[in-house]
């Protein structure tokens, strides 16, 4: 099994402009995540799509797996979105990144400090939780627990961009 990070995008009944959500779905292949994505969505169902998906192999120096043997380690593998502004772009920037860490707070700090190039950062993010993922504790719910394995050669997160239609 493997965990796919996927990247939707839709409406909502009184939205103007598309949203986006992600969504980490254990399954084979991509296709085995559609059902499970359609459940997941929030908004309406016309119009709801994936814009962009990858699976998640490696995260900073560590390669990842998932088995049924729970793990007891301390470090967990987290998502933390972050945002900011530009004074030369009218929308809010954002940028998503995978870090080991033993908690969230530390999560937080780790992922923080890619970012201090930006003009402006937005603070919210430093302290909402929604903002910050425990992936274990989406595959956990699946009784699959990752497992941490230190790496001198992690493997680049890759994606694919393909508008792929999920409405009926």
């Amino acid at each position: 099994m493997k965990i796919f990070v996927i990247y939707v995008g839709g409406k909502t009944e009184t939205s103007l402009i598309e949203l986006h959500d992600i969504f980490f779905v254990v399954a084979e292949k991509i296709e085995d995540t559609y059902e499970e994505v359609k459940a997941k969505w929030w908004g309406v169902k016309k119009g709801f799509h994936i814009d962009a998906w990858g699976i998640l192999e490696s995260a900073e120096d560590y390669n990842i797996t998932l088995t049924r043997q729970p793990t007891h380690v301390e470090e967990k593998l987290y998502f933390v979105n972050l945002g900011g502004y530009d004074s030369k772009k009218f929308t809010e920037l954002h940028k998503n990144v995978f870090v080991i860490a033993k908690n969230e707070s530390k999560a937080k700090v780790k992922a923080l400090r890619q970012i201090l190039n930006w003009e402006s950062h937005h603070k919210d993010y430093l302290y909402e939780v929604e903002n910050c993922c425990c992936v274990n504790n989406v595959t956990e719910n699946k009784e699959l627990y990752i497992h941490l394995e230190k790496t001198d050669k992690p493997k680049e997160f890759e994606f694919t961009c393909k508008y792929t239609p999920l409405s009926n």
